[in-house]
C-alpha cells in the first residue's frame, strides 16, 4: 500500500473548493485506489459528491491536518502546508480561541477583533520579558521581546515592519510595540523619554489619521518611528526617538468621500471650542471643510476628551502654550479659508456672468476672521485668491481665476498650509525626542499603509502600492536568506527555491520610461494634461507583462501587482503629483505677522530619514558607504514631484531596512462590518496572498517545513519502531532507525545536527501510522480486559441465574394458575361489557348523524343564494361597463373630425399669410409702416439714457443699503452689548456698595484689634514689671540663704573639731599606758603591719591610675556616691589624686593603732581584723577621684548645655530647651536629694560602729567625721552650682522675653503701616473700575488674613511665655524649699543621732544599660555595624544584637538629654539601611537588618513608656524607660524602613525564585514528555532548557523546594520570628503561583489533562515541606488558584458538568476559566470542547457572584506584594547584662556605663 492510498483511506478529511467559503471540509466515503477516476466524498454540509481526478492522482484534494497539529501557534508547523489548512489554523485560534496572533515564520500574523482584548496589561509585559520567541503564545510583545534581545545580545539595528490594509489594527500594533520598548527600556532616571515617546502617537494620530469607511482612526501617512537606544553597563536604555514621515494625504483636508471625515484635529478642535473662543469656532457640520462626508461622529469616542489628551501629550513633548495657541489658531485659519465663498463675477452694467473671473465679496466674514487668525493682509489674500500672475519675458501678467481656479487656489493653499504645519509638528517631536546624544543603536518601527484597491484609485493608492511592492520584495529576500541560513546551520543539502520576484513590477513603475518617470516628464510639458500622459502609458508601457491598457477609453490603466491587479483613473494624477500653489499666496502666508506662520511657510522638504541613512557608518555589523551629493535649491523649472520625492524617501527607507534586522507584523481585517470575531474567510484569503504570508508558507512549503527536535520526536514516535531499534543513549540513532523504517524515501526527510526536516505531508503520514499502532495495541490490550471481566461477570451471573430459576419456576407455575383463573372471570366481564359499549356507541352515532345533515341542509341553500346574487351583480356591472364603453368611443369620434377641420384651417391661413407678406415688400407699405419711427426712436434712446442713470444710481444705492443694513444689525448688536453691559455695570455698582460695607466692617474689626492689642501691651508691661520685681526678691531671698548657709557651716565646723580635740585627747592617754606594756608585741606586729600597708598602698594607687569605665561600673552594689560616678574616669587627674593622698596616710595612722589596742585585748582580735579589713575595702582613695570626676562631669554637663540652649535660641525653639533643662534639673535635684539621704544612712551606720568600740577605739571616728565634713562640702558646692544655674536660667529667659517683646513692638508697627496702605487704596480705588476693586478687594482680604494670623500667633506665643516663666517661679520656689530641707537635714544630722534612725539606705538609681559614644564617631560606629555585620559574625551574637546597641547609645542620648544626638543617630541610621537596600547586597545582609529594624522598633515600644507596651516588663525594665525623648515619629520612619526591606528582600528572593517556577511547577521530570513537539522553528523553548535540573543538581520541584528550605534555614539563624518568615513564604507562595499561571495561561499547547497531573504532584511536594515545617495553613493559601487549575484540566468538560466546574474555580476569574477551556489541548480518545458548553459555562460563570475587580485580565500580578504586618514582640533581655565583644573593633567609639 502506497502512502497516498494510506493518508486517503476512507474516512480520511480534506478539503474541496466552495464557491461562499472558499474551501470546505469534506470526508472520505470510500478509500483511494491508483488509477480511479474519481472520489466519493461527504461535505461538511452533508451532501455527497463526486470529486473527478486525473489518471495519475496529481490532482488529488488537500488533506487536512491531524488534529494535533490544529491550532498550531507556528503556521509553517503544520504538516500539510497550503492555504486551507492556514485559513483553517486561523480560523480555530480566531474564532473559537479568540487567539488573535499567530507565527508563519518569521511572521507575526495580527488580526483585528475589533474588540477589547486583556492582552496588553503591565502583567503582560512583565510575562513577555525574557522570555524566548516561541516560550509564550505569539503576541506582538513576543516580536518585540525578540527584537529588544537581539539589540542587547549583538548591539545592532532592527526594525519591525507593520503592514495591512485600512482598518487591520496597524497603528494600534505599532503603538502596543513602541509601549513594549518605552516599558522594558527605561529607567528611573529616564522617565521623561518613555513619557515622550508614548506621547508621541496621539499627537501624530490627531494630526495624520482620519476616519475611513474601512476604519475610524486610519492612519492616512506612513510612519517610521527609531527608537534609540544607548547601551549603559550592558544594558539598553531608552534614549529618545525620531519620527519620519511620507506621503500625507492632504487632499483629504479639502474633499472627504462618503462616510470619511477630515483628519481628527479639526473636530478636536471644534469639540473644544469653548476652550478658544478668539477663533469663532462653530460646530463641525457649519465647516466646508468637514462636512463632506456626512458622518462628523465616530461611535464610543469623544472628540473633546481626545483634543485634551491631544493637548496634554503636546505639552510633555515641549510644546510651549504659545504654540500650541498659534498652532490651534492655523488650524482654526484652515477651516475658516474654506468657508471663503468663491462667487460668480458678473460684467460690469448687466448681469451676464463672466466664466473666466470670480470675486470674494470684501465683507466676506470668513475672510476677514482668516486674516485676522494667520496674521496676514486680507485685501493680499483676497486678491490673490481671484488672480495669478503669470510672468513673461519682461513683465508680470495679471490672469483672473475662474470660480473653478479660485476654488482650487483657495483648496491647494489649505493643502500647503496644514501640510507644512504637519511637517512642522514632525520636526518639533523629533526635536523633543531625541535629545541630541549619540546613537548606539535603534529600534525602528514603520507603520506603513497596506495595498489598497478601490473602486476609484488615484495617486494616492499608487504610492501605497508602489511602497508595497517594494516592502514586498524586500521581505521575499529576507525570508527566501532566513530559509537558507536554517539548512546551512543545520548542515544539510537543500535545493534553490523558487519564489516570486515582483522586480518586473517594480521596474514598470520606476525604470527609465516608466510610470514615474513618464509622469515628470508630462507634468515639465507646459500644456501637459492626464489624457495625454495615459496615451503616452499605453504607448511606451505596453512592452511590460505587468501592464495592461483598458478594453475602452483611455483615462486608466491596469498594473497587475504581487496581490492583485488594480485599474488607476488618471484624472488629477498630473495635479496631485505636480502639488502646486500660488507663489503670491505662500509669500501672503510668508508675510505673516505670526511668528509660527512664517516659521511654517518657510520650511523645506528634506528626507530625513535619507539624512539619517547618509550619517549612518556602520549597521548590524555591515559597513554602508552612502555618497553624499551635493543638494540643490530646486527653482520653479525643476522643482522635485511628488512622484520623484516619495521615490527617494521609499529608496532610503529601503535601505535602511536592508541595514537592519527585520521583523514583520501583517494586520489582517476579518470583515467590513467592524464586527467582533466575525470571520469572512473571502476577505482574509485575499489579505494572506497581499500581505505575502501565503508565500512565506508557500517557501516554507517547497522545502522541509516540519521539523523537530530529535529528543522531541523521540518521546512522540518511539512505539514506532522495535525495542532492538532503540536506544537510549543515542537518541539521534534511534530516530533515525523510526524515520528509515517508515519513510523509504530520502529526499522525505533529511537529518540535521539538531533536528529532522520533513517535507510536507510526511508528519501527517507519521501522526496516522501512530495512530493506527496505537489503535492496534489498544484494542488487543482492550479485547484481554474485556474477557477477563466479562468471563468473571459469567460466572457470577450463572451462579445466580440457577438460583433466580429455582424460584421462578415455581412463581411462574403459581402466576399460571392464577392469570388462567382471571382469564375466565374476565371472558365473563367482558361480554356484558362489550354489549353495553356497542349500544352507547349506536346512539352516539344516530345523534351525530342527524346533526350533521342539518347543518348541510343549510349550507346548500346558502350556497344556492350566494350564486344567485353573484349573477345579479355581474349583470348590472356589465351595463355600466358597456355604455362607458359606447362614451368612449363617442368622444374618439369628435376628437378626430376636430382634428380634421383644424388641418384644413390651418392650409388655409397659411395660404393667406403668403399673400399678405408678398404684398409687405412693396414701397408703399414700407413708408406707411415706418412713418414717424425715426422721432420715436430718438426719444427713446434718451428715455434710455435716462433710465440707465437712474439704474447706475439705484445700484450704488442698493449697495449702500446693504451697507447700511449691516451697520443697523451691527448697532442693535452694540446696543444689545451696550445693555448687557449697563446692566452688568449695575450689578458692579451694587457690587461695590456691598463691598464698600464689608469694607467698613472690616475696618471696625480692625480698630477693635488695635485697641484689644494696645491692652494686651499694657499688660504685658505690667507683668514684665511684676516678673522684673519677683526676680529681685527672688535673688535677694537666695542671697539670704546662702549665707545662712555659711553661718551654719562655720558652726557645724567648729563643733565638730571641739568634739574631735577632746575625743583624741581620752583616745591617746588610754592607748599611751596601754602600749608601754605591750612594747614587744607592737614592734613585730607593726614590722608585718608595715609591709602589708606598703603592699596595699601600691596595688591602691596602681588601680586608681588603670581603672576603666567598665571596672567602676562593676562596683555598683558598694557605690553609695552619685549615679552619674559611673562615667569613664580621666587618666590624666593625678595631680587632684596626688592631693588626696594624705586622707590615706591618715587612715593607716588609725588602722596601726586600732591594732596596737586589739592586740592588747586578745579577746576582741578577730572582730578588729574584720573590722579593719571592711574600713581598708571601704576608705579606698577612689571616692574621692569619684567626687573630682562627678564634679568634671557636671562641669561638662553644664556647659554642654549652655551650648544646646544657645543653639536652641538660634533655632527658636528656646522654650523647649529650658523646659528639658528644667526637668533635667528637677531630676538632678531628686537625685542629690536620694544622695543626701544615703550619706546620712553611712555617717548613722559609723556611729553605730563607733559606739561599738571601747573608748581606746575613738581615733577612729574622728576620720568618719572629716569623711562626712567633705560630703557635706560637696553637697553645698552642688547646691551651688544648682543655684547658679538657675540665675543664668532666669537672665537668659528674661534676655528672651525682652527680645519676644521688641518682636511684638515691630509687628504692630508692620501692622498700623498696612493699616494706612489699606486706607489709602480704599481712597484711591473709589473711582476705579469693578475689576479693579474686586482686585484691591481679594487683596486687602489676604493680607488682612496674615495679620490676624500673626497677631494670634504671637499672642499664643504671649501666652505659652506667660505660663513657662510662672511654671520657672513655682519651680523656683519648690527649688528653694528644697534647699532649705537639705540644709536643715544638714544641720540635724550634726546635732542628732536620733534624726536618721528611721532612715533605712535606698538602693542606688543608677541608670543602667547605656553605651556611651560622642557624635563625631556615629558615621565610624554605623559604618562598621554594617561591615562587621557579616553572616558567620551574626550567628554567634545575641539575634538583634546591633539593635541593642543602638538602643543602649539612645538611651545614653536621653540621659544627658541630647536631643541632636538622638536625632543624628536615628537618622543615620535610617539613611544607612537605605543605602544598603537600595544597592546589591547578598540576601543574608537584608534578612540580618530586617531582623535589627524590627528589634529596634519593639525596644522603641517597649521602652518608650506606653501603656500598651510595657504591661510585661519589670521593674528594671520600667525604671529604664526613656525619660526625655518621644520617639513616635522616628517608630513611624522605622516602620516604614522595615517595610522597604519586606519588599527589597522579597523581590531579591522573587528574582532568584523566577527561572525556576516554571520548570518546577508546570514540568515532571519522572512524568514528563516532550512538551512542545510543534514549536517554533529555529527557537528553543524556555520550559525545555530551564527544566533541566542545573549541573545535574536533581528534579526543578527538588531544586525550588531546596531553595525555600535555604531562605528558611537563614530565617532561623538569623532569629527572624515565625510569624514574619511565614508572611515572607506566603508571598513567594504568591509569586510563585502568578507565575505559573501566567505562563499556563500563555501557553496553550500546555494546557492539557497531564499538565494538571503534573501541576497537583508538584504542589503537593510544597504543601508537605509547607506542613513539615509546622507553618499555618494561610501560608498556602496563595496556592489555591494553582490547584483548581490542576482540578480543572482534569474534570470532565461536558454541558453536564458546568455546574461543577464553577463550584470548582471559586478562586479563579472568568477570564482566567474560559482561558484554559479555549486554549485546552485535547489527547487523542478525548470528547471535543463544544461551543454549546463554553456559552454555558461563560453563563454560569458570570451569573455567579464573584469579588474580583478585574473580570477581563487572566493574569495574575506578580508585582504584587502582600503588605508586611509587624506584631509587637516582648524582650526579656536585659540590658546591663549585654557586653561589648571584642571582636566587632568598636571598643575605641562605645564604652558600657
Amino acid at each position: 500500500m502506497s502512502s497516498e492510498e494510506m493518508l486517503y483511506a476512507k474516512g480520511a478529511k480534506i478539503w474541496v473548493t466552495h464557491a461562499e467559503k472558499v474551501w470546505e471540509s469534506a470526508t472520505l466515503e470510500e478509500s483511494y485506489r491508483k488509477g480511479a477516476g474519481f472520489l466519493k466524498i461527504c461535505t461538511e454540509s452533508g451532501s455527497l459528491k463526486e470529486f473527478k481526478l486525473k489518471p495519475d492522482g496529481s490532482n488529488l484534494p488537500p488533506l487536512r491536518n491531524p488534529a494535533i497539529l490544529v491550532g498550531q501557534n507556528d503556521l509553517t508547523t503544520l504538516s500539510y502546508l497550503h492555504e486551507p489548512g492556514v485559513l483553517y489554523n486561523l480560523r480555530v485560534r480566531f474564532c473559537e480561541r479568540q487567539i488573535i496572533y499567530t507565527y508563519c515564520g518569521i511572521i507575526l500574523v495580527a488580526i483585528n477583533p475589533y474588540a477589547e482584548m486583556p492582552l496588553y496589561g503591565p502583567s503582560i509585559i512583565r510575562a513577555y520579558r525574557g522570555q524566548s520567541m516561541g516560550d509564550l503564545e505569539p503576541h506582538i510583545f513576543a516580536l518585540a521581546e525578540e527584537a529588544y534581545t537581539k539589540l542587547e545580545r549583538e548591539n545592532c539595528n532592527l526594525s519591525i515592519i507593520v503592514s495591512g490594509e485600512s482598518g487591520a489594527g496597524k497603528t494600534v500594533s505599532a503603538k502596543y510595540a513602541m509601549r513594549y520598548f518605552a516599558a522594558v527600556g527605561g529607567s528611573e532616571s529616564e522617565t521623561q523619554v518613555e513619557r515622550k515617546v508614548l506621547a508621541s502617537s496621539p499627537i501624530m494620530e490627531a494630526f495624520g489619521n482620519a476616519k475611513t469607511t474601512r476604519n475610524d482612526n486610519s492612519s492616512r501617512f506612513g510612519k517610521f518611528t527609531k527608537l534609540l537606544f544607548k547601551n549603559q553597563m550592558g544594558v539598553m536604555y531608552l534614549q529618545g526617538a525620531t519620527v519620519h514621515t511620507y506621503l500625507l494625504e492632504k487632499s483629504r483636508v479639502v474633499y472627504q468621500a462618503q462616510g470619511e471625515r477630515n483628519y481628527h484635529i479639526f473636530y478636536q478642535l471644534c469639540a473644544a471650542r469653548a476652550k478658544y473662543p478668539e477663533l469663532l469656532l462653530d460646530h463641525q457640520d457649519k465647516f466646508q471643510f468637514l462636512n463632506m462626508g456626512g458622518a462628523p461622529d465616530i461611535e464610543r469616542v469623544s472628540d473633546a476628551d481626545q483634543f485634551n489628551e491631544t493637548a496634554q501629550a503636546m505639552t510633555v513633548l515641549g510644546f510651549s502654550f504659545q504654540q500650541i495657541a498659534e498652532i490651534v489658531k492655523i488650524l482654526a485659519g484652515i477651516l475658516h479659508l474654506g468657508n471663503i465663498e468663491v462667487a460668480k463675477k458678473y460684467t460690469e452694467g448687466s448681469e451676464e456672468e463672466d466664466t473666466d473671473s470670480c470675486e470674494i465679496s470684501h465683507n466676506d466674514i470668513h475672510l476677514q476672521i482668516t486674516g485676522d487668525l494667520l496674521r496676514v493682509k486680507t485685501e493680499d489674500l483676497r486678491r490673490w485668491l481671484v488672480m495669478r500672475q503669470i510672468e513673461s519675458v519682461n513683465e508680470h501678467v495679471l490672469i483672473p481665476n475662474s470660480v473653478e481656479a479660485g476654488q482650487a487656489a483657495r483648496d491647494a493653499l489649505a493643502k500647503h498650509i496644514y501640510a507644512k504645519l504637519f511637517q512642522y509638528i514632525g520636526g518639533v517631536l523629533n526635536k523633543s525626542l531625541n535629545n541630541g546624544s549619540k546613537q548606539c543603536s535603534f529600534i525602528g518601527v514603520l507603520d506603513i499603509y497596506g495595498f489598497e484597491t478601490f473602486e476609484v484609485n488615484s495617486f494616492e493608492q499608487f504610492c501605497i502600492n508602489y511602497a508595497n511592492e517594494k516592502l514586498q520584495q524586500q521581505f521575499n529576500q529576507h525570508v527566501f536568506k532566513l530559509e537558507q541560513e536554517e539548512y546551512l546551520k543545520e548542515g544539510i543539502t537543500w535545493t534553490m527555491i523558487d519564489f516570486y520576484d515582483n522586480q518586473p513590477c517594480i521596474d514598470l513603475i520606476e525604470s527609465r520610461l516608466g510610470v514615474l518617470d513618464l509622469l515628470d516628464e508630462e507634468c515639465r510639458m507646459p500644456k501637459g494634461s492626464d489624457e495625454s500622459w495615459a496615451g503616452k502609458l499605453i504607448g511606451k508601457c505596453s512592452k511590460f507583462p505587468h501592464f495592461e491598457k483598458p478594453r475602452f477609453g483611455t483615462t486608466s490603466f491596469f498594473i497587475k501587482h504581487f496581490s492583485d491587479t488594480v485599474e488607476y483613473d488618471v484624472n488629477g494624477f498630473l495635479e496631485k503629483n505636480r502639488d502646486t500653489v500660488s507663489k503670491e499666496l505662500t509669500s501672503v502666508m510668508a508675510m505673516s505677522s505670526m511668528s509660527l506662520v512664517k516659521q511654517v511657510m518657510a520650511l523645506e522638504d528634506i528626507d530625513t530619514l535619507g539624512v539619517d541613512a547618509n550619517t549612518t557608518s556602520t549597521l548590524g555589523g555591515r559597513v554602508v558607504i552612502s555618497a553624499g551629493r551635493k543638494q540643490v535649491v530646486p527653482s520653479k523649472q525643476h522643482r522635485k514631484t511628488v512622484g520623484s520625492q516619495f521615490q527617494e524617501s521609499l529608496a532610503s527607507l529601503i535601505s535602511t531596512l536592508h541595514a537592519t534586522t527585520p521583523h514583520y507584523v501583517r494586520c489582517i481585517k476579518p470583515n467590513d462590518e467592524k464586527i467582533a470575531f466575525k470571520w469572512e474567510t473571502a476577505k482574509i484569503v485575499q489579505q494572506l496572498r497581499a500581505c505575502g504570508v501565503l508565500e512565506t508558507v508557500r517557501i516554507s512549503a517547497a522545502g522541509f517545513p516540519s521539523r523537530w527536535l530529535y529528543p522531541d520526536f523521540y518521546m512522540r514516535y518511539q512505539l514506532l519502531a522495535h525495542r532492538s531499534k532503540i536506544d537510549k543513549n543515542d537518541l539521534n540513532q534511534s530516530c533515525r532507525n523510526i524515520v528509515y523504517k517508515w519513510i523509504e524515501d530520502e529526499d522525505k526527510s533529511r537529518f540535521g545536527n539538531t533536528q529532522i526536516f520533513f517535507r510536507a505531508g510526511q508528519v501527517a503520514f507519521l501522526e496516522q501510522v501512530r495512530a493506527n499502532l496505537r489503535k492496534k495495541y489498544i484494542t488487543i490490550v482492550q479485547s484481554v480486559v474485556r474477557r477477563f471481566i466479562y468471563r468473571r461477570r459469567y460466572l457470577r451471573l450463572q451462579m445466580v441465574i440457577r438460583g433466580i430459576q429455582r424460584y421462578a419456576r415455581g412463581y411462574m407455575a403459581r402466576e399460571r394458575v392464577q392469570k388462567m383463573r382471571e382469564v375466565r372471570a374476565a371472558l365473563i366481564l367482558s361480554k356484558y361489557a362489550k354489549g353495553w359499549l356497542c349500544r352507547r356507541r349506536y346512539l352516539r352515532l344516530r345523534h351525530s348523524i342527524a346533526g350533521i345533515q342539518t347543518y348541510a341542509r343549510g349550507m346548500l341553500a346558502r350556497r344556492k343564494f350566494y350564486v344567485l346574487r353573484d349573477n345579479y351583480r355581474a349583470v348590472q356591472i356589465q351595463r355600466f361597463v358597456r355604455g362607458v364603453l359606447a362614451r368612449r368611443a363617442y368622444h374618439h369620434k369628435r376628437r378626430n373630425i376636430i382634428i380634421c377641420q383644424a388641418a384644413v384651417r390651418r392650409f388655409l391661413a397659411r395660404r393667406k399669410f403668403k399673400r399678405m407678406k408678398a404684398e409687405a415688400k412693396t414701397i408703399s407699405h414700407m413708408e406707411n409702416k415706418y412713418m414717424g419711427l425715426e422721432n420715436k426712436i430718438i426719444s427713446m434712446q434718451q428715455r434710455i439714457d435716462e433710465l440707465n442713470r437712474d439704474n447706475s444710481n439705484l445700484k450704488h444705492k442698493t449697495s449702500e443699503i446693504s451697507v447700511l443694513k449691516m451697520k443697523l444689525e451691527m448697532k442693535k448688536n452694540l446696543e444689545g452689548e451696550f445693555k448687557n453691559v449697563k446692566a452688568a455695570c449695575m450689578d458692579k455698582d451694587m457690587l461695590i456698595a456691598a463691598l464698600n460695607k464689608q469694607l467698613e466692617a472690616e475696618r471696625d474689626e480692625k480698630m477693635q484689634l488695635l485697641e484689644e492689642n494696645g491692652h494686651s501691651q499694657e499688660e504685658w508691661l505690667s507683668q514684665k514689671q511684676s516678673y522684673c520685681l519677683a526676680n529681685e526678691e527672688l535673688r535677694k531671698q537666695v542671697d539670704q540663704m546662702i549665707e545662712m548657709a555659711k553661718n551654719a557651716e562655720a558652726t557645724q565646723r567648729d563643733q565638730n573639731v571641739r568634739m574631735l580635740a577632746e575625743i583624741d585627747n581620752d583616745e591617746l592617754n588610754e592607748a599611751y599606758q596601754r602600749a608601754i606594756k605591750d612594747k614587744e608585741v607592737i614592734e613585730n606586729e607593726n614590722y608585718q603591719l608595715k609591709e602589708e600597708l606598703s603592699r596595699f598602698q601600691q596595688n591602691g594607687v596602681y588601680s586608681q591610675r588603670n581603672r576603666s569605665a567598665s571596672n567602676a561600673s562593676s562596683q555598683n552594689e558598694e557605690d553609695v556616691g552619685y549615679a552619674s560616678a559611673k562615667n569613664t574616669l580621666d587618666i590624666n587627674r593625678s595631680s587632684d589624686l596626688h592631693s588626696k593622698s594624705h586622707t590615706f596616710v591618715d587612715c593607716t595612722s588609725l588602722v596601726v593603732k586600732l591594732r596596737s589596742i586589739l592586740e592588747e585585748e586578745k579577746s576582741k582580735h578577730k572582730v578588729l581584723q574584720d573590722q579593719y579589713i571592711k574600713l581598708a575595702s571601704r576608705y579606698k582613695p577612689t571616692e574621692d577621684s569619684f567626687r573630682v570626676s562627678e564634679l568634671e562631669v557636671e562641669n561638662e554637663k553644664l556647659r554642654s548645655e549652655h551650648d544646646q540652649l544657645r543653639t536652641s535660641i538660634k533655632h527658636g525653639v528656646e522654650i523647649n530647651e529650658l523646659n528639658a533643662q528644667h526637668a533635667a534639673l528637677q531630676e538632678e535635684v531628686r537625685r542629690r536629694r536620694d544622695e543626701c539621704i544615703q550619706l546620712k544612712a553611712v555617717l548613722l551606720q559609723q556611729n553605730q560602729a563607733l559606739r561599738s568600740f571601747e573608748p581606746e577605739s575613738m581615733h577612729l571616728r574622728g576620720s568618719d567625721v572629716n569623711e562626712l565634713l567633705e560630703a557635706f562640702q560637696s553637697q553645698k558646692l552642688v547646691n551651688r552650682q544648682l543655684e547658679d544655674e538657675l540665675k543664668a536660667i532666669t537672665e537668659e529667659h528674661n534676655s528672651k522675653l525682652v527680645e519676644m517683646t521688641q518682636e511684638i513692638e515691630r509687628l504692630h508697627n508692620e501692622q498700623d503701616e498696612l493699616q494706612k496702605v489699606i486706607f489709602e487704596s480704599i481712597d484711591a480705588s473709589e473711582d476705579a473700575s469693578v475689576d479693579t476693586l474686586k482686585q484691591n478687594d481679594r487683596y486687602l482680604r489676604r493680607e488682612l488674613q496674615k495679620a490676624v494670623a500673626q497677631f494670634l500667633l504671637v499672642q499664643e506665643e504671649l501666652k505659652l511665655a506667660n505660663a513657662k516663666l510662672q511654671a520657672y517661679r513655682q519651680n523656683g520656689g519648690q527649688l528653694e524649699h528644697k534647699l532649705e530641707e537639705e540644709m536643715s537635714r544638714s544641720k540635724g544630722s550634726g546635732l542628732s543621732n536620733d534624726v536618721g534612725a528611721n532612715v533605712t539606705k535606698q538602693k542606688s538609681q543608677n541608670p543602667q544599660g547605656l553605651m556611651k559614644f560622642h557624635s563625631i564617631d556615629l558615621d565610624k560606629i554605623l559604618q562598621r555595624l554594617l561591615s562587621t555585620m557579616t553572616p558567620r559574625t551574626v550567628v554567634g551574637l545575641l539575634p538583634g544584637f546591633p539593635a541593642y546597641l543602638i538602643f543602649m547609645c539612645i538611651r545614653y542620648t536621653d540621659l544627658t538629654n541630647a536631643d541632636d544626638d538622638v536625632r543624628e543617630l536615628l537618622s543615620k541610621f535610617v539613611i544607612q539601611i537605605k543605602k544598603m537596600h537600595r544597592t546589591p547586597h547578598p540576601i543574608e545582609n537584608r534578612v540580618i537588618w530586617l531582623v535589627n529594624s524590627i528589634t529596634l522598633l519593639n525596644l522603641l515600644k517597649q521602652y518608650g513608656d506606653v501603656e500598651e507596651y510595657v504591661k510585661l516588663n519589670t521593674e528594671k525594665q520600667n525604671q529604664q524607660q526613656l525619660k526625655n525623648f518621644n520617639l513616635f515619629e522616628y517608630r513611624r520612619v522605622i516602620l516604614d524602613l522595615i517595610v522597604n526591606l519586606y519588599q527589597a528582600l522579597i523581590m531579591q528572593i522573587q528574582g532568584l525564585l523566577d527561572a525556576k517556577i516554571v520548570p518546577a511547577i508546570l514540568k515532571n521530570d519522572e512524568i514528563q514528555r516532550g512538551r512542545q513537539p510543534h514549536g517554533m522553528r529555529g527557537r528553543t523553548t524556555s520550559i525545555g532548557a530551564g527544566s533541566s535540573p542545573e549541573h545535574g543538581g536533581g528534579p526543578a520541584w527538588k531544586q525550588l523546594i531546596g531553595q525555600l528550605e535555604h531562605f528558611y534555614k537563614q530565617f532561623q539563624h538569623f532569629g527572624l520570628d515565625n510569624c514574619y518568615s511565614e508572611q515572607i513564604f506566603q508571598q513567594l507562595l504568591y509569586f510563585v503561583c502568578a507565575v505559573a499561571l501566567n505562563c499556563l495561561m500563555l501557553r496553550g499547547d500546555i494546557c492539557m489533562w497531564e499538565t494538571g497531573m503534573v501541576i497537583r504532584y508538584n504542589i503537593g511536594c510544597i504543601e508537605d515541606w509547607v506542613h513539615s515545617k509546622k507553618m499555618s495553613n494561610e501560608v498556602l493559601a496563595p496556592l489555591s488558584p494553582l490547584n483548581q487549575v490542576s482540578q480543572l484540566l482534569q474534570s470532565r468538560k461536558s454541558e453536564q458538568d458546568v455546574q461543577t466546574i464553577c463550584d470548582l474555580c471559586t478562586s479563579l476569574s472568568t477570564a482566567q476559566v474560559l482561558k484554559v477551556m479555549k486554549s485546552y489541548k485535547l489527547d487523542d480518545y478525548e470528547n471535543e470542547i463544544t461551543n454549546v458548553f463554553l456559552e454555558k459555562l461563560t453563563k454560569e460563570l458570570n451569573a455567579r457572584q464573584t469579588q474580583k475587580s478585574n473580570s477581563d485580565e487572566f493574569t495574575m500580578d506578580q508585582k504584587f506584594i502582600q503588605p508586611f504586618k509587624v506584631a509587637f514582640r516582648y524582650s526579656d533581655i536585659k540590658l546591663e547584662d549585654i557586653e561589648l565583644p571584642s571582636h566587632l573593633n568598636l571598643d575605641e567609639f562605645l564604652e558600657k556605663i
